[in-house]
C-alpha cells in the first residue's frame, strides 16, 4: 500500500472488517486533523456503500 492510498473495500474478507477499518481510519484522521487522505476516504466510503448494498441482508436482523 502506497502512502496516502487505502485498500479497496473489497479487499477485506468480511464486510464487518471493512466497516471496522473505515471507522478506525476516519477516527484516526479526524483526531490527527490530517485531511490529506480525504479523497481516498471518500473513495473507500463509496466502495463500502456499494459492497453493503450488495451483501446486506435485512432478513439477518
Amino acid at each position: 500500500m502506497q502512502k496516502n492510498q487505502l485498500p479497496s473495500a473489497y479487499d477485506f474478507a468480511k464486510l464487518e472488517e471493512a466497516i471496522a477499518f473505515y471507522t478506525r481510519t476516519v477516527a484516526e484522521v479526524a483526531k490527527s486533523r490530517d485531511y490529506s487522505l480525504h479523497d481516498e476516504i471518500m473513495r473507500f466510503k463509496r466502495e463500502l456503500h456499494e459492497r453493503i448494498d450488495r451483501e446486506y441482508d435485512p432478513a439477518a436482523l
